[in-house]
């Protein structure tokens, strides 16, 4: 329970103090996603009850699930929705295939079970510098990595 905590506040650190990069800087959005991944996903421990990832075009939200199906989660505090850069459009892989971010889900495509299963995926996104990743494993586990352009 004392390691939980830690993680809790230790997110919320990195949370807070990952602003001294500019906003648009595609390697910060994916490393302050994962933060709010990895918190989605000790919440769905914590209160044993799956946490959802939604990803558009133009953001990200997260979900929760009830007895009723997947809600949204209230728009303000951490758990608020997200936008992505202006430029920026994110790529999306689940479970190996390519997800129409065009069309809008009505609810997550990722989620975050009690025992600590996440959903198999990839987001990317690019800029000048090249290309960035999230990767999420079953187990877990996220990553985030770059590719430079070789010009």
């Amino acid at each position: 329970m004392v390691v939980a905590i830690g993680a809790i506040l230790t997110a919320l650190v990195f949370l807070r103090l990952g602003d001294w990069r500019s906003p648009d800087d595609p390697r910060m959005q994916l490393e302050r996603l994962a933060a709010l991944i990895e918190r989605q996903c000790e919440q769905a421990m914590f209160q044993s009850r799956p946490r959802g990832i939604r990803i558009t075009e133009s953001g990200y939200d997260f979900w929760q699930a009830t007895s009723q199906g997947w809600v949204a989660l209230a728009p303000e505090g951490l758990d608020r929705p997200r936008s992505w850069a202006a430029e920026q459009g994110p790529e999306l892989l689940v479970e190996g295939h390519g997800v129409d971010l065009a069309r809008e889900p009505d609810g997550p495509q990722l989620a975050c079970q009690p025992l600590g299963e996440l959903t198999l995926f990839e987001i990317m996104l690019r800029d000048q510098t090249g290309r960035h990743r999230l990767v999420g494993n079953g187990s877990g586990r996220l990553a985030v990595t770059s590719t430079a352009v070789h010009q």
